[in-house]
C-alpha cells in the first residue's frame, strides 16, 4: 500500500498547499544555544507546533518581526509544516 493512499484526501490537500504564512520562533536549548524555527501556521498557532517538535523544557517565543511576503515562496514550506532554519 502507498503512503498517500492511506492519508485522507483533504488532508493531503492540506499539507501540499504552499505556505502563504510563515512565522518566525526563537528557540533556546537547554545549553543556551538559540535557533530560529519557521512555522507555516497561523500566527497564534505556530509556538505551540514549535513545541510540539523540540525537548520538553527548550524556551520559546515567537518573534514580532514579520517575514516579507516575497521571501515566503523561496522557503518551500507547506501550510501546516514547521521546521528549524538552518542558516549557509
Amino acid at each position: 500500500m502507498k503512503v498517500l493512499e492511506t492519508i485522507p484526501a483533504a488532508l493531503l490537500l492540506l499539507l501540499m498547499k504552499q505556505a502563504t504564512e510563515i512565522h518566525l520562533v526563537r528557540v533556546t536549548t537547554d545549553d543556551g544555544e538559540v535557533q530560529i524555527w519557521l512555522a507555516a501556521t497561523l500566527r497564534e498557532e505556530a509556538v505551540g507546533r514549535v513545541l510540539e517538535q523540540i525537548p520538553e523544557g527548550w524556551a520559546v517565543s515567537l518573534i514580532q518581526r514579520q517575514l516579507a511576503a516575497e521571501h515566503i515562496p523561496a522557503l518551500n514550506m507547506a501550510t501546516g509544516e514547521v521546521r528549524r532554519h538552518l542558516v549557509s
